[in-house]
């Protein structure tokens, strides 16, 4: 059970780092809605949305 899960944990992980992480039309957004703030709402969105993906994995 445990491998099954950091298999999903892993593959979440390096589609983050990956498309999230480097998406500049996303980075662009933030930074127009937010200003000077954009890094710390990026953050916490992705947050979010690795927690919402964790808890239908769970």
């Amino acid at each position: 059970m445990i491998n099954v899960f950091n298999f999903f944990n892993k593959v979440y992980e390096d589609l983050n780092e990956k498309n999230l992480n480097k998406d500049e039309d996303l980075i662009r957004y933030f930074k127009s809605e937010y200003g000077k703030e954009w890094k710390i709402e990026l953050d916490k969105h992705l947050l979010k949305t690795e927690f919402d993906i964790n808890k239908k994995v769970a």
